[in-house]
């Protein structure tokens, strides 16, 4: 937001928790509850079901584990002793060998290496994985390079016959006949050996997986969202499907290489092939968390292990989220016999408190040397490591008790959340989990009948939206997977209660009930800021009406887009029924505290038919930013960030078939007119030369009535610097005796003003130039002495005339006759016809700016009548709607966006994309400088498609 605070840290992240009030600052944690002050100071308790994202299986502030840390900062407990003797570093080691001990019972032990986090032990499991493929490798050749120098001695004593088969060579290398061309045979050995030694290594992971986002812990993540960017900054993966074993054996397949070894076999020598270590390592989830909470299956678990062996393969398997207990046993992965290779543990292994993580590596896989290779100034700490000590003895404490309620506790959620699903199979897809690794998937709601849900599912936030709600009305804290938008994820600690459970139920049969209703105010209400006086308490059906069914209607000949600008709470609460109850003032506040998001998903199309025979269906794309925020961009210089959300719909438009696009108000300012949005392949309008020559064809019938026509009146324009301002006034000089340019006075305005005047000069002489009739100002100037002297010289019209008309004008008169340029308001009171064509989302005129019997025509907003209000108490004025047009056909459009007059009303920036797209001119009408041949030529073409100037 424009007047938000300064943020540095994570301030986009924080920023979108904002947008759904989840920016809660917490003061307190025990177990699963988090307490944050409301505003009389008390605590509020929140039900905390993320669970530091499964790092808090002994819940927050473990009593035991806070005394213990105490206890270890108070005695001056060494944090930092690198380089020296870590007993309690092996003490960890051995209960995780106990424990793999009795949950593999024959496993042999395994080494540890502490790291900082999850990716960080992700990482070093990669590392050590190419470090053993590469002491593998050198081993392979060192193997192969003593076979050559057995075999080279037999040959030289006569013990073994030169080889006769050498097919497995490429190319047409003959088998050799003596001594030296023996010799060549193994330099082309040795050269078919060396062109598979630079052979890189290949890692598998399966898709759905997450194994962190550092750079390289990153590439073995499958979500794209997170990974693509990256790519190129780490090691390739291959992502296979999970649980299709023959998949994944097909990839290893297809990625062996071989390299050739010369071996004595019974007499002779022989070439022979030997597997080339290529296959790094496989990574797997035993259940993958944030891929949406899927488990893998015991027969593909035995599968991938027999596969791993005949290459070599080691099998890393990721146990950060689901291990230390989380699924009722410490490690996942014992569920389905996959015994890894490696292990790595994190999250809940500092429980809660400290920040650790650990590789484990079975130790025929270990290489020593790796700790000479590999370190971290802050893995294996002295305080890190005795709380992940302490938390290993908690959890084993009892038999294993904690194991034992995670079980529990887990089916009990479980169990309340499948009886949901049976209650509501319309909303809940499935339920998924295992102890206290649970989520709970919604059915897709991105066809969903109220816009507002839709909008969210179609950006992948509607967990984030329903977890506003119930954070907000049921104080239950959740939270989204990676990779599953319309997943919420359950993590609790293995004391949560049976009154917690049923908390969650309660909040989960709401937003159930809120889902199945389509009823999106109570998930809308809980932000506006007044959640405890809601308009209605109870959540009513808003969906729609079962329709019969018909033949579906055949495709219009082109598709049509427009961008709207401003956002309404009329157009808020047509956009989804279901926000009717809510005020102006919180559907605002709605509007301001969603600005982040940007976008609201497209209304449905409207059909337009021309009397021509031709049809358009037409799509309002509408940007969700108010009146009030669109005037605090122009006011500190920030539309450029609407220009860029600008950029974003008309790319939406293009993609969903639109030939053309026009632009709402406000919105040709902050995009060159149009002409700055570089978008292939499509035309962008304003539709400002329609809405000039609809605001004309309105006036002149007032004009006529009031002074006989525009001939020899004074004109003024409100906005004559701008785009339409200035086009105006050119059009008008050639009717009006004077033309009265008035700017906002901000920076860079006179500089607009003189470029309008100069504008009208220039036309006005090249109409003198061109011989013929003349009226308005050029009639008037072409009898200045300037003029004549040129009409004599012979000057060309399309010589650059506009400056020196200026500059003559300003030297010869103390009050310019023709063209008056000025901020001040007041002069548009010696006006008799007035233009509104500001950019002023807020009235500027009143009745003291307006003079005797005025015609005023209101082009701001674009018809949508910002300046009718200053006309309501002067019954002299003639108050005349610009820029709308009525349309044959009628079509409905939303409040708002089509004049929200009545039916059948268009603005002219929506009629101008529609008359484009239905006479298939498009790209023929340019949006450069709007002239009065562009004007006339686009209201030729509106009337010839329907539309007419609608003039009261």
């Amino acid at each position: 937001m424009v007047n938000a605070p300064t943020r540095y840290a994570e301030a986009l992240l924080t920023g979108m928790l904002g947008t759904f009030g989840l920016d809660i600052e917490y003061v307190r944690a025990e177990k699963n509850s988090l307490y944050y002050l409301d505003d009389t100071g008390a605590e509020v308790p929140v039900l905390d079901l993320i669970g530091g994202w499964g790092s808090l299986m002994l819940g927050h502030n473990h009593p035991e584990i806070v005394a213990y840390a105490k206890e270890l900062l108070d005695a001056g407990w060494p944090v930092h002793s690198q380089h020296s003797a870590h007993p309690v570093a092996d003490q960890v080691g051995a209960v995780l060998n106990g424990v793999l001990g009795r949950e593999f019972p024959g496993a042999e032990p395994y080494a540890i290496t502490f790291a900082n986090s999850g990716a960080e032990a992700v990482e070093a499991a990669v590392k050590h994985c190419e470090f053993d493929r590469v002491l593998r490798m050198k081993a392979l050749f060192e193997e192969i390079e003593w076979n050559v120098d057995v075999a080279l001695r037999a040959v030289a004593e006569g013990t073994a016959a030169l080889p006769v088969d050498v097919s497995l060579l490429p190319g047409d290398v003959p088998a050799p006949t003596d001594a030296e061309e023996f010799g060549a045979l193994l330099g082309a050995v040795a050269a078919h050996n060396m062109a598979r030694a630079g052979t890189g290594p290949v890692f598998f992971a399966l898709e759905r997986a997450f194994h962190g986002k550092l750079v390289g812990s990153l590439q073995f993540t499958f979500n794209p969202l997170f990974r693509a960017a990256f790519a190129s900054l780490g090691q390739p993966v291959r992502f296979v499907p999970p649980n299709d074993a023959e998949a994944f054996e097909s990839a290893v397949a297809e990625q062996r290489v071989s390299v050739l070894d010369v071996q004595v076999l019974d007499g002779r020598v022989t070439l022979v092939e030997r597997d080339f270590p290529v296959v790094a390592g496989l990574i797997v989830e035993p259940i993958q968390g944030e891929g949406g909470i899927h488990e893998l299956t015991a027969e593909y678990a035995a599968r991938i292990r027999e596969i791993c062996a005949e290459v070599e393969c080691p099998v890393v398997v990721d146990e950060i989220q689901s291990g230390m207990g989380r699924t009722g046993k410490f490690f996942a992965s014992s569920h389905i016999g996959l015994l890894a290779d490696y292990f790595v543990l994190g999250k809940s292994l500092g429980g809660g408190i400290g920040k650790t993580s650990a590789l484990l590596v079975r130790q025929s896989r270990y290489r020593p040397e790796f700790e000479l290779v590999h370190s971290s100034t802050f893995a294996k700490d002295g305080f890190s490591t005795a709380i992940a000590l302490r938390t290993l003895e908690l959890l084993e404490a009892h038999d294993g008790a904690a194991y034992e309620r995670a079980a529990e506790r887990g089916e009990r959620i479980l169990g309340m959340l499948r009886e949901l699903a049976a209650a509501f199979p319309d909303v809940v897809a499935d339920v998924r989990g295992k102890g206290l690794l649970i989520g709970l998937e919604f059915a897709d709601q991105s066809q969903a009948s109220s816009p507002v849900i839709r909008e969210k599912a179609l950006a992948g936030l509607l967990v984030f939206q329903l977890g506003s709600y119930l954070q907000a009305a049921h104080q239950i804290r959740t939270g989204p997977t990676a990779s599953v938008p319309n997943m919420l994820r359950i993590e609790p600690s293995i004391y949560i209660s049976d009154e917690q459970i049923e908390q969650l139920r309660g909040g989960l049969t709401e937003v159930c009930t809120i889902l199945r209703n389509q009823d999106a105010l109570p998930l809308v209400q809980v932000l506006t800021g007044a959640a405890e006086d809601a308009p209605r308490a109870d959540i009513r059906d808003f969906r729609p009406a079962a329709a019969e069914e018909s033949a579906p209607a055949e495709p219009a000949a082109a598709k049509v887009g427009f961008v709207g600008y401003p956002l309404t709470p009329d157009m808020l609460r047509e956009f989804d029924p279901s926000l009717a109850d809510l005020d102006d003032e919180r559907l605002f506040a709605y509007a301001r505290r969603s600005e982040l998001l940007k976008d609201l998903p497209a209304f449905a199309p409207v059909r337009f038919d021309s009397p021509q025979g031709t049809s358009v269906d037409l799509t309002v794309y509408p940007l969700l930013v108010t009146q009030a925020q669109l005037r605090e961009y122009q006011v500190s210089g920030q539309t450029f960030l609407i220009g860029l959300d600008l950029d974003r719909r008309v790319r939406a438009a293009k993609a969903d078939g639109c030939d053309t696009v026009g632009l709402g108000f406000g919105l040709g300012a902050v995009s060159g007119h149009g002409g700055a949005l570089r978008v292939p392949g499509i035309t962008v309008t304003t539709g400002g030369a329609l809405a000039i020559g609809s605001a004309l064809a309105a006036v002149r019938p007032a004009a006529a009535e009031r002074f006989g026509g525009l001939d020899g009146t004074t004109v003024a324009v409100v906005g004559g610097g701008g785009h339409l301002g200035s086009a105006l006034g050119a059009i008008s000089a050639l009717e009006a005796a004077k033309i009265v340019l008035v700017g906002s006075g901000r920076s860079g305005s006179a500089e607009r003003l003189r470029a309008a005047e100069r504008r009208i000069y220039q036309e006005a002489w090249e109409r003198i130039a061109a011989g013929g009739a003349l009226t308005g100002i050029p009639a008037a100037l072409s009898v200045e002495p300037l003029i004549v002297r040129w009409l004599a010289e012979g000057r060309g019209g399309d010589e650059p005339s506009g400056a020196q008309i200026a500059a003559y004008l300003d030297d010869a008169y103390d009050i310019n006759p023709f063209v008056v340029v000025t901020d001040d308001l007041l002069s548009v009171r010696n006006a008799q016809v007035v233009f509104s064509a500001h950019s002023s989302p807020v009235s500027v005129l009143d009745e003291k700016h307006l003079g005797d019997g005025a015609v005023i025509a209101d082009l701001s907003f674009f018809g949508t009548g910002s300046e009718a209000s200053s006309v309501a108490s002067r019954g002299d004025l003639r108050y005349v709607r610009g820029g709308i047009l009525s349309a044959s056909n009628r079509g409905i459009l939303p409040r708002g966006l089509g004049a929200s007059q009545g039916a059948g009303e268009l603005l002219a920036g929506v009629a101008e994309a529609v008359t484009l797209g239905l006479s298939g001119k498009s790209g023929s009408m340019g949006n450069g400088l709007i002239t009065r041949e562009r004007v006339h030529a686009i209201v030729d073409l509106a009337k010839q498609h329907g539309f007419e100037t609608i003039s009261t």
